[in-house]
């Protein structure tokens, strides 16, 4: 009974050890979609001096990052700037077809995470999923990550890289 007791014990010191360990890894997500809009968004768009716009017309761009790491993690994220997104999609060819959007961004030093985020709404009218694509791969995300294990870690994330294009809508 003892020698059980024992092994019990054991087992749970080791999975607490292994959930500790665990929770100090980084976490990375990101998300990049180019979907439809519902009709209720498309209603929000202003189309004056379009030439017969329909919902087609126009697609919601959403991107969505965050990084969560351990207290003995040092990070140091670079995110694109507001304009950077409207530039980008502007340069195609060189048309007006950002139209509005939003975003945040929290990047402190002194927590463990970082999260960045946007959305907008673009005129998409004779553009292909390539030129997007191609477009957006002028925007950049910048991670450095230095754990307490003594790794270094540099990631590029190339937002047209990771494009989705949902047809079904938001």
């Amino acid at each position: 009974m003892k020698n059980l007791w024992m092994l019990f014990l054991l087992s749970v010191l080791l999975l607490f050890t292994s959930a500790c360990n665990i929770s100090q890894e980084q976490k990375i997500t990101n998300e990049a979609v180019v979907s439809q809009l519902s009709e209720e968004e498309f209603e929000d768009v202003g189309t004056h001096g379009l030439d017969n716009p329909t919902i087609d017309d126009f697609r919601k761009f959403t991107f969505s990052f965050e990084v969560e790491h351990s207290p003995e993690t040092t990070r140091k994220a670079e995110f694109p700037t507001l304009n950077s997104w409207r530039e980008a999609i502007n340069t195609i060819d060189n048309k007006e077809r950002y139209l509005f959007g939003d975003g945040y961004g929290q990047n402190n030093d002194a927590e463990n995470f970082a999260e960045y985020g946007r959305e907008f709404v673009f005129y998409s009218k004779g553009l292909n999923e390539e030129e997007i694509r191609k477009a957006f791969n002028s925007i950049v995300i910048l991670l450095y990550l230095d754990t307490e294990k003594g790794e270094s870690i540099e990631r590029e994330y190339k937002i047209g890289d990771l494009i989705k294009f949902d047809s079904n809508g938001s």
